[in-house]
């Protein structure tokens, strides 16, 4: 390989890959993926711990201690389901609804491609049943969606209903007691994807609450994890010396606050209204209106709004609804949960109201120590980050995480309220939608003009951290977004109405279109040239039914595409390389005569019909396929999961890197860990090393012997750079790698296929023999 095209590659290199290091503001180490809790504590007054085990919501805005109304109930909390995730159960998700703080559970995607790569060591996939430690003799139920294998598991009991139910106790697992959730866990993680399984529960006999129980044994076949768009999540603090890590809960998704009720008003964040019940911590009324349509509401009686005055009364109703998949439905639709807020002023008076809405949370981390996003601007984009677009369409803009953070930080340094708003979304500005983004996931609410109060505006959004910074990997921190309204003066008996569209779905092309988010994928400055390459990638795909195969075409097609350019450049490199040792002749000539030896190498090159920056062409022409082909084989879903032996575990997803051997066990954490520059993450990959070996095969096999010792030098430089790639490289895609090799393999055929070079001869020219002078005898005197 010519020594232009090496430098090339390397400078390309450095500039993709280099640049989320050099810009990360952060080189702490990653940690494990933390467990995610199911829910640990269902006692509907125990406070959300945010670590200090205090309440969440602040100090000196947590609601007053009053007595309960004689027509004011406090409800239990309890959860509910709506679709399925049956790849045949007609839904795209199932969503576990919550009715403490009316929030959104979990989301799960039914279709068996999007798969999680969160839940690898977790075992087979059982359903995500809102677990609850009973009485330390089993575990308790508190949900089960349709279509999980909970759901469909059969009976052994004759005239028994197949499926476990919410409320069964969970007592073993094939035999083995899980009287905690805990050991629970530790049971299933030796269980696999595909194993069948016999799980022994006691149920009541009755609601009642004396009521007797029996014991049932259900077989469940397992599955794969699904992937889940949101997720509850929980960061692991240090605890104190010798005291164990303390685990935390982040707030849930879709919580919804008052920011302002007639002369009271909260802080930002997730502070509430001093003296108002607080809408995080309570539990909602739950109604389930249908399979697909669940309603929360939360009434603010006279007591709470006493300092308004008398005969103060607001309702507050959140609906969430999902759509049923039909033979009409298209493949990009069925991705949204409609999600309605009601305000319903129930006083006699008006009453002026501020509602202040928190977006998603617990987006997925997948690709956390190889993320390959870029951020339109200047810096790196994250693991999760906000996106946000105005109304009109006129601004897109991506808030990364790492801004957010060290936004927080410095605001902590400087002793402010960490609950302040770090960046805002759009002031004063309509917005068509904010979401928070992750690698190949997203989920956006959408402003759904129809059925909404016109007279509502929502120009005030904020986005920043939630839960605690991730104390030893920052860009782990989990992110989101509030929506805030203008304080609506509602008359008596009126009811105003805001409607969401709630995107929760894979970041495929024609899925983004159609809910008009095509602006959160983003391919960088060569996208012109990534969308063209990827529609001929899948359109080979659709005819070989492989994409590893498909990205070897495309490469051949590529190059030979550029087969007349390449050709000619590697006819200019081998005139070069015979001209090298007439051209060290002319520079030992000229040694001292710049102007000289420039002169007399023009006329050996004009003679040789030899063009020195004849293999910049090629170079020019390869920096936006290379570019524009890496973006597009980084981010495009259609290669996630998609592997390159079926069958063969290894190298099984080509939009990662290929994973060959799990060693995070036993190398160093500078070089499992992100964060540093000698990151190679906690895999052992293979074909980035091959990558790497071909291009010092090339570099040995096509350059020039060195003339001198600076050559020399320069192409131990060369050799050590290609090295230095390896590391670089060995994140990135496998399907990049095999495109790399691919090529490889062409240049070396390439350059095969030419004939040697014969060597131009060296012109010495002879020096001129010096006269011999006579010799003179001198004669001798005698003394």
């Amino acid at each position: 390989m010519e020594r232009r095209h090496i430098t090339f590659i390397f400078l390309a290199a450095s500039l993709l890959l280099m640049f989320n290091m050099l810009n990360s503001s952060n080189k702490q180490q990653e940690p494990p993926a933390p467990d995610n809790q199911e829910i640990a504590d269902l006692d509907e007054d125990a406070p959300n711990d945010n670590g200090d085990g205090e309440n969440q919501t602040d100090d000196a805005d947590a609601p007053a201690d009053k007595p309960d109304e004689k027509d004011k109930v406090k409800y239990k909390r309890e959860f509910a389901s709506l679709g399925s995730v049956a790849a045949d159960g007609g839904y795209r998700m199932l969503v576990t609804l919550d009715s403490k703080g009316a929030s959104v559970h979990r989301v799960e995607l039914s279709n068996p491609n999007y798969l999680s790569y969160e839940h690898d060591e977790d075992g087979g996939y059982l359903g995500n049943l809102a677990f609850d430690e009973a009485d330390g003799k089993g575990v308790l139920t508190h949900v089960v969606g349709p279509g999980t294998p909970a759901a469909e598991a059969v009976a052994n009991l004759p005239d028994t209903e197949n499926g476990l139910k919410p409320g069964d106790k969970i007592i073993s697992v094939n035999g083995e007691l899980t009287p905690t959730v805990d050991q629970l866990r530790t049971v299933m993680k030796q269980t696999r994807p595909g194993q069948e399984v016999e799980v022994e529960v006691e149920r009541k006999t009755s609601e009642e609450a004396d009521a007797g129980t029996k014991q049932l044994t259900f077989t469940v076949k397992l599955r794969k994890h699904p992937v889940e768009v949101i997720k509850p999540e929980q960061t692991s603090l240090p605890g104190a010396s010798g005291e164990m890590p303390r685990r935390v809960d982040h707030p849930p998704a879709f919580l919804t606050t008052l920011a302002k009720v007639g002369n009271l008003s909260a802080r930002n964040g997730l502070s509430e209204i001093k003296g108002l019940p607080s809408l995080i911590d309570s539990n909602w009324k739950k109604t389930q209106v249908s399979d697909d349509e669940v309603h929360f509401e939360l009434t603010l009686f006279p007591s709470d709004l006493e300092q308004l005055g008398e005969n103060r009364k607001l309702r507050i109703v959140k609906k969430y609804r999902l759509d049923k998949v039909t033979d009409e439905t298209k493949a990009a639709q069925g991705f949204e949960i409609h999600y309605d807020l009601e305000l319903h002023n129930e006083s006699d008076d008006s009453l002026a109201v501020a509602y202040r809405q928190l977006g998603p949370t617990g987006l997925p981390l997948e690709g956390w120590w190889y993320a390959h996003k870029i951020n339109r601007g200047w810096g790196s984009a994250g693991i999760r980050d906000v996106t946000w677009e105005s109304k009109d369409g006129s601004q897109f803009k991506m808030f990364t995480v790492y801004q957010m953070v060290e936004q927080q930080e410095d605001a902590v340094k400087n002793g402010s309220d960490p609950q302040t708003p770090l960046y805002a979304l759009g002031q004063d500005i309509e917005t068509k939608y904010s979401g928070v983004d992750a690698q190949y996931f997203n989920c956006t609410m959408i402003l759904d003009d129809e059925g909404s109060d016109p007279t509502i505006d929502l120009a005030k959004g904020t986005c920043g951290p939630i839960g605690p910074i991730d104390p030893t990997y920052k860009p782990r921190t989990d992110c989101t977004f509030t929506l805030e309204s203008r304080a609506y003066p509602m008359a008596a008996g009126q009811t105003v109405t805001q409607k969401f569209k709630i995107f929760a779905g894979p970041k495929k092309e024609e899925v983004l279109e159609h809910y008009g988010l095509e602006d959160v994928e983003y391919y960088g400055w060569f996208g012109f040239v990534s969308k063209p390459l990827l529609w001929i990638l899948h359109t080979l795909y659709a005819v070989l039914g492989n994409y590893g195969l498909a990205i070897i075409v495309l490469t051949l097609m590529v190059r030979g595409a550029m087969h007349p350019i390449s050709r000619k450049q590697a006819k200019n490199m081998q005139i070069q390389q015979a001209l090298a040792p007439e051209i060290k002749r002319i520079s030992d000539q000229y040694k001292d005569d710049p102007e000289g030896r420039l002169k007399a190498q023009q006329e050996l090159f004009k003679k040789h019909k030899f063009n020195p920056v004849g293999g910049c062409l090629m170079m020019f022409i390869q920096l936006p396929i290379f570019l524009g082909l890496y973006r597009g084989l980084a981010v495009d879903f259609e290669l996630r999961q998609a592997p390159l032996i079926p069958g063969i575990s290894w190298c099984s997803n080509l939009a990662a890197p290929d994973q060959f051997w799990y060693w995070g066990d036993i190398m160093p954490d500078f070089i499992t860990q992100p964060g540093s520059m000698f990151s190679l993450g906690p895999y052992l990959n293979i074909l980035p090393l091959v990558t790497v070996v071909l291009f010092l095969v090339q570099q040995k096999m096509f350059m020039p012997p060195p003339q001198d010792e600076q050559q020399a030098m320069q192409q131990k430089v060369m050799t050590f750079m290609m090295i230095f790639m390896g590391v670089i490289f060995f994140k990135v895609p496998a399907g990049l790698c095999i495109y790399f090799i691919t090529s490889s393999i062409w240049g070396i055929i390439e350059r095969k296929m030419l004939p040697k070079p014969k060597n131009v001869p060296v012109v010495i020219e002879a020096k001129p023999e010096a006269v011999k002078q006579p010799r003179v005898r001198q004669s001798k005197r005698k003394k």
